[in-house]
């Protein structure tokens, strides 16, 4: 066990020095010039103000920021300064502006290039904050598409103003404003639209969001063994301490993992269900011990991947379990007192516990070392008590 958790540390430890790969790119300066160079690609979620880079393999890492690029691409990501007006008014209703009109700030910004043509749909993000902006012909100005949620009369209020917006640059193409009336605020429809209307406009066409970051849904199949440890301790007069000699025993899940769209897809979501069944016994002098319990385990976290290359990478994760009981369980223990057989049943309770994890995947296959931190399992109990600990041995398969 304690080998076990020595060898997690360190490859926690390992894996926090993870960097994101350099990758063929460039940047336009503010005078127009093109440099060519590995641009480190995070899989930006929000819009940065800075990136770094390296002339070649062996240069040394430098920065660029906003100040003195007017735009840089790498790997179908392309972010392109503008100053222009943003409004920034948030949708937390604790907050929530009382004014309908957008409240314009103006700022220099890195807007991210989703569509490119005729019609140039962008996108800003800065945490919970989402716009989109829209650039036309020499794509030298940007316009925010204006959807602002406001308070009216203790109830939510809703400004529409950029269907109207796409309307009244898209009506060339597309007659009839009741195309627009019901398209949401969200990237998908409105890439969606600006595809089909830049299309056939004689214009070259570039859909960039297609090879930027997307969510991806992983169904995994996820046998193991728990190498378990388990005490007991009658908390009365005698107070004896009982500890079950280690047992392995087997596990069968299924995992669902969402990975989330930035980061390049480094970071993920996943649920692991999972059963096993744990029976031991033994003998502390006179009192015989006996658990046996099955127990559905629900582990809930999130993950961080380490790309070694396209097919290989390692990970770390955390989790919150919930043991939920199956059928009877319980540990008990019997004992002979003047010539009298007792028997002291104890119904196994349902638990919550911390989890960490570490390991490693290549292709579909996986293989993790987990962490269970220790757990009572006898709460409705005063006069004993049990600690239940594990540590995992995962291996995985992913169907698709």
């Amino acid at each position: 066990m304690k080998q076990a958790i020595t060898l997690l540390l360190l490859f926690t430890a390992f894996l926090g020095f993870s960097q994101n790969s350099y990758q063929p790119g460039y940047f336009v300066s503010n005078d127009g010039t093109t440099t060519n160079c590995l641009i480190r690609n995070i899989g930006w979620k929000d819009s940065p103000t800075e990136f770094d880079y390296k002339l070649t393999e062996a240069a040394e890492t430098q920065k660029a920021n906003i100040k003195i690029v007017q735009k840089f691409n790498v790997s179908g990501y392309e972010f392109r300064r503008f100053t222009t007006d943003i409004d920034r008014s948030g949708n937390d209703v604790s907050r929530m502006s009382i004014k309908e009109a957008p409240e314009f700030i103006r700022e220099t910004l890195f807007l991210k290039v989703l569509v490119d043509g005729k019609a140039t749909l962008l996108h800003y993000e800065d945490s919970n904050l989402v716009r989109y902006f829209v650039s036309t012909d020499d794509n030298a100005t940007a316009q925010q598409l204006v959807y602002k949620q406001y308070e009216s009369d203790g109830k939510v209020g809703y400004n529409n103003k950029f269907r109207g917006q796409l309307f009244d640059i898209m009506k060339d193409k597309f007659k009839d404003p009741e195309r627009f009336k019901s398209i949401r605020y969200s990237k998908d429809p409105l890439v969606k639209l600006f595809l089909e209307y830049n299309g056939g406009s004689g214009q070259e066409v570039s859909n960039l969001s297609a090879s930027q970051n997307k969510s991806v849904i992983n169904f995994k199949i996820t046998p193991g063994v728990n190498f378990t440890s388990l005490d007991a301790m009658r908390r009365d007069g005698a107070g004896q301490k009982f500890d079950f000699d280690g047992k392995a025993i087997f596990r069968i899940g299924a995992e669902i993992e969402l990975q989330l769209p930035f980061n390049n897809n480094k970071w993920a979501l996943f649920v692991d269900p999972n059963y096993s069944q744990y029976k031991n016994k033994g003998t502390l002098k006179n009192y015989k011990w006996n658990a046996d319990f099955k127990y559905l385990e629900v582990p809930a976290g999130v993950r961080h991947y380490m790309y070694l290359n396209k097919n290989s990478k390692l990970f770390i994760d955390a989790m919150y379990v919930l043991a939920l009981n199956v059928g009877t369980s319980q540990i008990s223990y019997n004992y002979l007192s003047d010539g009298q057989q007792y028997a002291n049943p104890f119904d196994v309770t349902k638990t919550s516990y911390a989890a960490i994890g570490a390991g490693f995947s290549y292709s579909r296959y996986s293989a993790e070392v987990r962490l269970n931190l220790n757990r009572g399992i006898l709460h409705n109990y005063v006069l004993v008590k049990s600690e239940y600990s594990s540590v995992s041995f995962i291996l995985g398969y992913k169907l698709f």
